[in-house]
């Protein structure tokens, strides 16, 4: 007869995770062993809770862990695994620490001795099976775990499991990309109004840097640093730069120089290549006239990791002065003052935005423990507070926040201070202009904007909130040209442009364009509301309620009650007949 103390668990996700080689990292070094894996294991806390889950169990170098979706159980694993494969970028003078993780599904007995049960003893079994860094889960996950993201399974058969009888199928987890992959590029370049095909002179794209060590830990390191090139060069108002966004598309694409500088726009292509072996790095860098091919500049250059921001300096400066753009002492100091003290800060932002790409809850939150972690490593890096910003945005946006106005004024917290320790940088004044704007600050919001043009008048990011910021504010045509301008500089702009292109159009009664513009969006997740209320107020009911079942489908906790109060339009009329159509598509 059972305990009354006995628990028993339904059908349940369980996670074993352990690290491997423990015992030779112990006898290496103990305290320091111990003292990271502390570590490891602090964020596995936080992360698992974060995508629903809770450790149960801690005992040396393992893990126990119960989720009641084994989807959510999966996408967990597999963004911790990514998550320390990053890591071993940033600490090049010890061993990685890496775990073995596996994964079933059953049911769960917990009595005072702890979690116990047959489910739980094969996941044991199967962790053994995992490579260092692997995931492995039983056929019983795969036929239950309905979504889990990018991963390929690979069956192991049905290999002999110590203690347990029956045969049982085995698949290792394969991980093919970030745990938000991009999505494909958009189509065509927007064409000038003029119909011209006219590029500026001085127009360059940095293209990504070849990953040329081959390991794909690496890949965050070679985006980060491309992307801070470019930023970079957005400062100098005679340059025009092509986003990352777009450059980026052009990634291990086989087409001539001159076939990607005309689907950019621009006359000048940087490219290169980047190998990293420990703590040593190389870089290779060559400025192209794209309609000659001819090599204008070229570099190599050789460092540690340490290293890595006086190299971007250096290929600003120099991408700069060969295309005429004069780069002066306080440019390069600025740029010198933003990098951070320790370089571990700078490793856990470039893995935080490799993960903060997709509004999804699990995923901001993730996100988040990156930054907050920079910041706590690094205490006056700017750009840690600025991102935590955005997190506490997108919480009280997305009702993600179970104190949403304490939400809302950490955004405005962070950014602030971030704009304190760095008054020069753009990306910390566009920050506090889209905390502002959700507090209905408005003429502080569009001020931290056009604060953030003056520093950086090419960024095509900030151009198209700052067109959010002025459409807010009244002002739609300005929106309209500014988000234009931003397409212009970002050809495969994201899905957001067109979303608040498409609120501009709604805010001038054009419902026919804004609907236009609306359905142009690859993931029409955010578009679904406005795109009800369009049709509604045009009478178009069968589609209007059709895009009211997207809404519920995509955002089952939205409310009419909660929405209303999101929109932050100075002049209340354009909120009200976003209300007023949802309501006529029988949202609720």
């Amino acid at each position: 007869m059972e305990s009354s103390t006995v628990k028993r668990h339904g059908l349940t996700a369980v996670l074993m995770a352990d690290v491997s080689g423990y015992s030779r990292l112990m006898g290496r070094n103990e305290e320091v062993t111990a003292q990271r894996i502390d570590r490891a294991v602090n964020l596995i806390r936080q992360l698992i809770a974060d995508y629903g889950g809770e450790v149960r169990n801690v005992a040396g170098d393992g893990v126990l862990a119960l989720f009641d979706s084994a989807s959510l159980c999966v996408k967990f694993a597999i963004a911790m695994q990514k998550e320390f494969a990053r890591d071993t970028v940033w600490n090049t003078g010890a061993e990685p620490i890496l775990f073995r993780i596996g994964i079933n599904v059953g049911d769960v007995r917990e009595d005072d001795s702890g979690i116990q049960g047959h489910s739980v003893n094969i996941a044991s079994r199967i962790q053994d099976l995992a490579r260092p860094g692997g995931i492995c889960i039983t056929k019983a996950v795969t036929q239950v775990a309905r979504d889990i993201g990018d991963a390929r399974l690979t069956s192991l058969g049905t290999p002999e499991l110590k203690n347990i009888d029956e045969p049982i199928e085995v698949f290792a987890i394969e991980m093919t990309g970030g745990p938000n992959a991009e999505l494909a590029p958009a189509p065509p370049v927007i064409q000038r109004d003029d119909g011209s095909d006219h590029i500026p002179d001085s127009s360059v794209a940095v293209l990504p840097l070849e990953n040329m060590s081959g390991q794909p830990q690496d890949s965050h390191l070679c985006n980060g640093v491309t992307g801070d090139i470019i930023s970079n060069l957005t400062r100098f108002h005679d340059l025009h730069v092509i986003a990352q966004q777009s450059s980026s598309a052009f990634q291990n694409q086989s087409l001539m120089p001159d076939q990607i500088a005309r689907k950019l726009g621009v006359r000048y292509l940087t490219s290169g290549g980047f190998q990293r072996a420990g703590d040593k790095l190389r870089v290779r860098l060559q400025l192209i006239e794209a309609a000659s091919g001819r090599s204008i500049w070229s570099e190599k250059f050789d460092g540690e990791i340490g290293d890595i921001f006086e190299f971007q300096d250096e290929a600003t400066a120099i991408i700069a002065s060969s295309l005429s753009i004069k780069i002066d002492f306080a440019e390069r100091q600025r740029q010198q003052k933003s990098a951070p003290a320790d370089l571990q800060a700078y490793g856990l932002i470039l893995r935080g935005r490799d993960v903060y790409k997709q509004p999804r809850r699990e995923l901001n939150l993730h996100a988040r423990r990156l930054f907050e972690q920079a910041s706590e490593v690094d205490p006056a890096y700017a750009v840690s507070y600025t991102s935590i910003s955005k997190t506490s945005n997108d919480a009280w946006r997305f009702n993600w926040a179970d104190q949403p106005d304490q939400a809302l004024d950490d955004a405005i917290a962070k950014a602030e201070l971030a704009v304190r320790l760095d008054p020069d940088d753009a990306r910390g004044y566009a920050a506090l202009g889209n905390a502002c704007m959700y507090k209905r600050l408005h003429d502080e919001s569009l001020a931290s904007y056009e604060r953030a043009i003056q520093f950086n008048p090419n960024d095509a990011d900030i151009l198209a909130e700052t067109g959010h910021s002025a459409g807010v504010c009244g002002d739609a045509d300005r929106a309209v040209d500014l988000i234009k301008r931003a397409m212009l500089l970002n050809p495969f702009y994201p899905d957001w442009y067109l979303w608040h292109l498409g609120e501009a159009y709604f805010d001038m009664s054009d419902y026919d364009e804004a609907i236009r513009t609306l359905s142009r969006m690859r993931d029409k997740t955010e578009a679904y509301r406005m795109l009800t209320a369009s049709s509604a107020l045009q009478g178009r009911m069968e589609e209007a309620r059709a895009y009211a079942k997207q809404v519920l489908n995509t955002h089952p906790e939205f409310t009419i009650a909660h929405w209303a109060n999101v929109p932050p339009d100075r002049n209340p009329e354009p909120r009200e007949r976003l209300i007023e159509g949802l309501r006529k598509a029988g949202l609720k």
